[in-house]
């Protein structure tokens, strides 16, 4: 039933596996229309896109049919910056929970790493990373299709730096911006006035280089609880979008399962309805395991939690299915390489 649920959910012309994107998005697009005086209805209608979907926040919409509305505008326009105008509209709730998960996050890196995990929530028909060098961090988006679509594409990564404006500093500017469409003929300028910096064009990725001294800095707005909260709806969500998504579905699961301390592969095989083998060949597939993933969740909920501090450290060994406190804090120490009640001391100092 749900199977059938999302599929009517995709306004897509035949194959649901067509690259999408989420309703929140498609409506940023229209008011951006709206606001310079085009008639956002009969570009959508000619697109094949019926805007009154749109209010259904967990609708999604082709590619194909996005891309002809962009086709639409740049005819119309000719303003090779209309992607900066999307940007101004595009609040958290475009992107569902997560734009609360984001607005949420605790420092700048964890704001992007939510970006790199959960981005499909937004569209299908891309991808992001966040790279580490010496003396940077790089938040990377790389459409996968119709890449000469360079709207949504400047869009995005303004949209990205005016979220981080908003909940760390607004005099923000990053170190570098790099961007994969040609150097406009015209508006240039108003690229650079935007990003705070002269903007490199014809890159082979999007990306804004990050200072590494900013990714660490406690964010004013963090709240542990609703970043906590809001990834479980993002991690539901992207599990009802795509059942073949074996490690959103396998990270769902390990939250579910946590407190019962019966999280082992076994259990989650089971209740994913494949063998431990059928398992660990998806996941290998995909470039990761069981405990890799075990992990990696343990360690968001426990730093979550300690940030939270409702929880005492023999609560959040529970919660998180560890046997004994010795056994929880040797893990957490070799996370974050400090101790629960310490971890938790920072926090709550630093938030005071």
């Amino acid at each position: 039933m749900r199977g059938a649920q999302l599929k009517t959910d995709i306004q897509a012309t035949h194959d649901s596996q067509e690259p999408h994107v989420i309703a929140g998005w498609v409506a940023a697009v229209a008011q951006a229309c709206d606001a310079q005086h085009l008639n956002s209805k009969e570009l959508f209608a000619e697109a094949g896109i019926d805007l009154t979907a749109v209010r259904k926040p967990t609708a999604r919409f082709p590619i194909s049919r996005m891309n002809r509305v962009y086709e639409l505008i740049q005819e119309t326009t000719d303003d090779s910056a209309f992607g900066l105008s999307i940007a101004e509209f595009v609040h958290p709730t475009t992107m569902h929970a997560l734009g609360y998960s984001l607005f949420a996050s605790s420092t700048l890196e964890s704001f992007c790493r939510r970006i790199v995990r959960y981005f499909r929530l937004v569209s299908t028909n891309a991808e992001s990373q966040l790279e580490r060098t010496a003396s940077e961090y790089r938040l990377v988006m790389v459409p996968t299709l119709h890449a000469e679509q360079f709207y949504p594409q400047d869009a995005w990564m303004a949209t990205i730096l005016r979220y981080i404006r908003e909940i760390y500093r607004p005099d923000y500017v990053p170190l570098g911006v790099c961007l994969q469409r040609p150097q406009p003929v015209r508006n240039k300028r108003r690229f650079d006035q935007y990003f705070g910096v002269e903007v490199d064009f014809g890159c082979d990725a999007n990306r804004l280089h990050l200072d590494p001294a900013d990714m660490h800095v406690d964010l004013p707005a963090a709240n542990a609880e609703l970043a906590r909260n809001n990834d479980e709806v993002v991690m539901n969500l992207l599990a009802r979008m795509d059942r073949e998504d074996i490690i959103t579905r396998l990270r769902a699961l390990i939250v579910e399962l946590l407190p019962s301390g019966e999280c082992s592969k076994e259990a989650t095989a089971a209740r994913l309805n494949m063998s431990e083998r059928s398992l660990q060949s998806k996941l290998a597939a995909r470039g990761t395991s069981y405990r890799i993933l075990l992990n990696e969740t343990r360690q968001e909920l426990a730093e979550q939690y300690m940030r939270q501090g409702r929880h005492s450290v023999s609560e959040v060994t529970y919660l998180l299915g560890f046997a004994d406190v010795s056994s929880f804090s040797r893990a957490f120490r070799n996370w974050t390489g400090v101790s629960p009640s310490e971890f938790r001391e920072r926090s709550l100092g630093s938030a005071a």
